[in-house]
């Protein structure tokens, strides 16, 4: 096997999710796929072979052999092994949510900052170009409402998690992003236990301190697919299709719709990219651990509002 070339990457758990992170590093310049690490051996070795990269079921006796680490694993083990890594000096992008609570991600965030380390978590939707050039969009204009629709069918894949923290979670992060100085002062939400013995389908409305409301709804036992933002401003509203990655604005002068093109990407590399970028250079990142912490800390407050 050849000496690896430049930054030195492990991706940690290698199902639906890490499987696409490991293709994506495989091909990126100045990077090196040197561990493709998960307990099932016949996964890591499947994957690893796709790109001549070494396989381990377990991460703790190779720690030498990578720099920087993406954590793809279940939501519940993400705390653990992202500890343990940051301990030992990895820089760290972890898949959302970043924990499973707000208190192992408050614990990961005050670590990496005494280490010095990076650390950012998936929320995937901050690359959706759809998304930045609505933020573009609407730069200086005042906000006055935020409207988040996030609808799927029932999903083949079912997990522990409800449809707050498996989908509502994307859209918290985008109001909170949007709204970085602005506060909540309370919240309502209702959820419905359709298909399973947690939440699919939930509403919740943020009251924030300026008079702003931003109204988040998520469904996962819908007909068809959806993911919606539309901001309200004092001269329009815009739209952005999430799923389509098309800007849509309407302003109070000409209410027909006129489409804003966006420039198409694929939101996963960027969001690699960008790690690296942050790991290498130093430059800001897009997606901080802090607001990976408040983005759950949200979550967890809707979840506490809908019981």
């Amino acid at each position: 096997m050849k000496k690896p070339r430049g930054l030195k990457v492990a991706v940690i758990g290698v199902g639906s999710i890490g499987k696409h992170h490991a293709r994506i590093l495989a091909h990126m310049p100045g990077v090196s796929l040197t561990a493709i690490v998960d307990p099932n051996e016949t996964a890591a070795k499947e994957v690893a072979s796709l790109y001549n990269a070494p396989h381990f079921t377990s991460h703790d006796s190779h720690l030498t052999e990578f720099d920087v680490a993406i954590i793809a694993t279940p939501t519940q083990t993400h705390c653990g092994i992202a500890k343990q890594l940051l301990e030992a000096g990895k820089h760290l992008l972890v898949e959302k949510p970043l924990t499973k609570t707000s208190a192992e991600a408050r614990e990961l965030v005050d670590l990496a900052r005494a280490k010095g380390l990076i650390l950012t978590t998936g929320h995937i939707e901050r690359f959706n170009p759809a998304y930045q050039g609505l933020k573009k969009l609407i730069k200086g204009e005042k906000i006055i409402g935020l409207t988040a629709q996030r609808f799927s069918p029932f999903p083949a894949r079912i997990t522990d998690a409800d449809a707050v923290e498996d989908m509502m979670i994307h859209d918290l992060d985008l109001v909170l992003d949007l709204l970085p100085t602005d506060e909540i002062e309370s919240l309502r939400a209702k959820g419905e236990k359709i298909k399973t013995k947690t939440w699919d389908k939930v509403s919740a409305s943020l009251f924030f301190k300026s008079g702003i409301v931003a109204k988040v709804s998520v469904d996962r036992v819908y007909n068809d697919k959806v993911r919606k933002l539309i901001v309200t401003t004092d001269k329009g509203l815009i739209e952005a299709d999430l799923l389509n990655k098309q800007v849509y604005i309407r302003n109070l002068q000409y209410p027909q719709p006129s489409i804003h093109h966006t420039k198409q990407c694929d939101q996963l590399t960027e969001e690699l990219q960008a790690f690296i970028k942050s790991v290498k250079k130093g430059t800001p990142l897009v997606v901080t651990g802090e607001a990976g912490y408040k983005a759950i800390k949200l979550a967890q407050e809707v979840q506490k509002a809908c019981s």
